[in-house]
């Protein structure tokens, strides 16, 4: 993949970019294009390469979910849930779905593709949206593309650090939503 967008020369940033925000459209893994970003334009500039495309294609995925794919979802599970089932769902506060946001973005487990197609089914507005998924893709971007950029020398020291910093952000992204999940818990139980 690195070859195919180097192979554009001087226009190589403009379909990165473009590749960025249109492949996950179709399910094209996210972690595969921030490494052959990182690759072809090196740590800083397939930094911010990845982070506007990430950005741009955040609003597009979100937008076709939400006009084209809300409505059907929402009558749909309607007739398949209760009425409280149904709510505990689609009126989740603004303020709950912005910390969750934050907890999958740091995940990269969690399909990119899909939290931006599933936040689009929400209540959440755009902009709180786009605020949120904008900040939280900024640890996800650094330490993917930093693991691209040193992947040229995979004995090196650098890769070793990036490595490590792939597993830990893992690894301490499921860790914090435990403790949410946690906490979330905690708070029913006082509550009932």
């Amino acid at each position: 993949m690195t070859e195919f967008i180097q192979s554009f020369g001087v226009l190589a940033p403009i379909i990165y970019v473009l590749m960025f925000m249109f492949l996950p459209v179709f399910f094209f893994p996210v972690p595969i294009l921030a490494v052959a970003g990182g690759v072809a334009f090196g740590f800083v500039e397939g930094s911010l390469l990845t982070f506007v495309g990430a950005s741009l294609n955040c609003y597009i995925m979100f937008v076709i979910s939400r006009r084209f794919g809300r409505e059907w979802v929402k009558n749909y599970l309607k007739k398949k849930m209760t009425p409280k089932q149904h709510d505990r769902i689609f009126n989740v506060s603004d303020e709950k779905l912005m910390m969750s946001l934050v907890i999958l973005r740091l995940i990269p487990l969690v399909p990119y593709n899909m939290i931006n197609y599933g936040y689009g089914l929400t209540n959440i507005s755009l902009s709180k949206y786009m605020i949120v998924s904008v900040l939280g893709i900024i640890p996800g971007t650094v330490v993917f593309l930093n693991f691209g950029a040193t992947s040229t020398n995979i004995f090196s020291k650098e890769f070793l650090i990036a490595s490590l910093l792939v597993i830990l952000l893992t690894v301490g992204s499921i860790y914090l939503s435990k403790l949410v999940e946690k906490r979330e818990q905690q708070k029913k139980a006082e509550n009932n």
